[in-house]
C-alpha cells in the first residue's frame, strides 16, 4: 500500500511525503505515549510511504529524539530524518555555536544516526538575528561540511524574522 505522493524540499534533491511524521507525540507533549505503541506507529508510517519524520530535542525535553531513534533502528535508510537545535526546553535556548554543535552531536545519539537530513534552527525569533546569522548557521554550516547535516534550515512563528535572516544569510 504505497500510494504515497513525494514532493521535493525547496532547492534541494530531497523528496519528501505529502505526509509528515511530526515526532512531538513520541515525546508525550500531548499525553503519555507508551514507547512500544510508538515505535509501531512509526512503523506503520514508514511501510505506508511516510519518510518525512521531523522531531527536536524540544519535544518531551529529549525524549521524542530517543524514542524516534529507537523506533527507526535498522530502518534510518528509509526515511528523510530532521531534527533542530537552538531550543531545548520552555525557556532554554542556546544559539551559541558551541552550544549547537555540542547539543546536536547529543541529539545525533539519541537519533541512533551519524547525520540528519535536515538540521533547521528552532524558533529563531527567541534569539538574536545578529547572533544566528554570525554564529548559530556558520557552525551548522561547519556541521554540514563535516557531513553530519546535508540540508539547513530556520523555523520560527515571526516572519519577520525568518526574512530578515534569510535575507542576511543562506539557507538550504
Amino acid at each position: 500500500m504505497r500510494d504515497m505522493k513525494y514532493r521535493r524540499l525547496g532547492n534541494t534533491p530531497l523528496r519528501l511525503s505529502v505526509i509528515g511524521f511530526g515526532a512531538s507525540p513520541l515525546g508525550d507533549v500531548f499525553g503519555r505515549t507508551d514507547p512500544t505503541e510508538g515505535i509501531a506507529t512509526v512503523h506503520y508510517a514508514v511501510d505506508r510511504g511516510i519518510n518525512f519524520f521531523d522531531v527536536s530535542p524540544y519535544y518531551g525535553t529529549t525524549v521524542a529524539e530517543a524514542r524516534l531513534g529507537d523506533a527507526l533502528a535498522g530502518r534510518r535508510g528509509e526515511v528523510l530524518l530532521t531534527t533542530k537545535c537552538g531550543r531545548y526546553g520552555l525557556a532554554d535556548f542556546d544559539f551559541s555555536a558551541d552550544g549547537i554543535v555540542s547539543r546536536f552531536e547529543q541529539s545525533l545519539r539519541r537519533l541512533r544516526t551519524d547525520y540528519v537530513d535536515l538540521l533547521q534552527v528552532h524558533d529563531v525569533e527567541f534569539g538574536s538575528v545578529n547572533q544566528i546569522v554570525e554564529e548559530t548557521l556558520p557552525a551548522m554550516r561547519r556541521l554540514q561540511r563535516e557531513g553530519k547535516a546535508r540540508y539547513l534550515g530556520i523555523t520560527g512563528y515571526s516572519l519577520k524574522t525568518l526574512l530578515e535572516i534569510a535575507s542576511q544569510s543562506s539557507v538550504d
